[in-house]
């Protein structure tokens, strides 16, 4: 199979999941992470991830590269951009995830892949891969075991790739990913048995991968400006195999806070921390994990009320403290 040019944003270079100097293995607290850099250029940075000694758990440390005329922030010492985190329901990172295949005359074979930096990382089920471009297929495998994820064919028939429009098959095809994965490769084929012609009109092939399961064509030249949302990586605490082992360790390994439970990794290594039914917050941090819905009534109220000739019965109620939280409370006004 003949070499092809492929250039992914989302390099994967070797990274160490291992604590770099200044990893914490304990529950911080606000205060103590309040010297920690909060934001990289666009990006707010939340803990278990952090910039600087003391400010990230083993082995999630982040470098924000001031070297750019805007700041941009990266995984550890690695290629891999971080465009967007949350921490709130376990750990997540965004990062462009975008292939550029160029077509050459009598090459009908492609080959892309994309493989997770370091253990108890994996790339979330709800993303998508989307391949612009013209008269091809698609096949997605799982990286390690090749099984295969799912396939999909983009036709032009002949004509330039459409300049606007859905991604339907025309010009564009697009893969759902069905679970979680540690990596994946994508074999494209071309089906223009007139490869001269082909080549003259679509001489290049972009893939991406983005948490949107939309994408609009709306440009001539497909690039990476048309992308709305990168890709989400789901990343486990990986300093213990499994919760059960964290939490025979509570005092020196464990990672979830009060107020929060936690879920093995589906990845099978590790395990991520989420704040309890009906919480939010940050359950990395001491007392990050907030209540938000009360289930049961403030003593004061009764357990139904009523507005008119209407039981109000709970979780609604119609003063503050007696619903289960602000989206439930009612407000009974006299009609006519």
């Amino acid at each position: 199979m003949s070499m092809v040019l492929i250039i992914a944003m989302a390099c994967v270079l070797m990274f160490s999941h291992q604590a770099s100097a200044g990893g914490i293995l304990h529950i911080p607290s606000n205060e103590s992470l309040a010297h920690c850099i909060q934001r990289c250029g666009d990006v707010d940075i939340s803990y278990p991830f952090g910039v600087g000694s003391g400010c990230f758990r083993h082995g999630l440390e982040l470098t924000c590269n001031h070297s750019t005329k805007h700041p941009k922030l990266f995984l550890g010492s690695s290629a891999i951009q971080v465009t967007g985190m949350a921490s709130s329901g376990g750990a997540y990172l965004a990062t462009p995830i975008i292939f550029h295949l160029l077509t050459r005359p009598g090459t009908n074979a492609y080959n892309m892949s994309w493989e997770a930096p370091a253990k108890g990382i994996t790339i979330r089920s709800d993303n998508t891969l989307f391949v612009a471009g013209c008269d091809f297929v698609v096949t997605l495998l799982e990286y390690g075991t090749g099984d295969i994820l799912g396939s999909c064919m983009s036709r032009c028939f002949g004509k330039k790739a459409p300049t606007g429009g859905p991604c339907n098959g025309i010009g564009c095809c697009l893969i759902s990913l069905p679970r979680d994965l540690t990596g994946f490769q994508a074999k494209l084929v071309n089906t223009n048995t007139t490869t001269a012609q082909a080549d003259s009109l679509h001489p290049s092939i972009m893939a991406f991968v983005t948490e949107n399961g939309d994408y609009y064509m709306n440009n001539a030249k497909a690039d990476a400006s048309n992308i709305d949302d990168d890709a989400y990586l789901s990343v486990s605490i990986v300093d213990q195999p499994s919760c059960q082992s964290a939490q025979m360790n509570n005092a020196s390994y464990y990672a979830c806070s009060n107020g929060s439970s936690c879920l093995n990794s589906l990845s099978g290594t590790g395990y991520q921390c989420y704040c309890s039914s009906y919480g939010y917050g940050n359950p990395y941090i001491l007392d990050g994990c907030m209540q938000d819905y009360n289930p049961k009534p403030n003593e004061h109220c009764h357990t139904s009320s009523s507005c008119g000739r209407i039981t109000v019965p709970f979780p609604f109620g119609l003063e503050e403290g007696c619903s289960a939280n602000a989206i439930f409370l009612l407000n009974c006004t006299s009609g006519h």
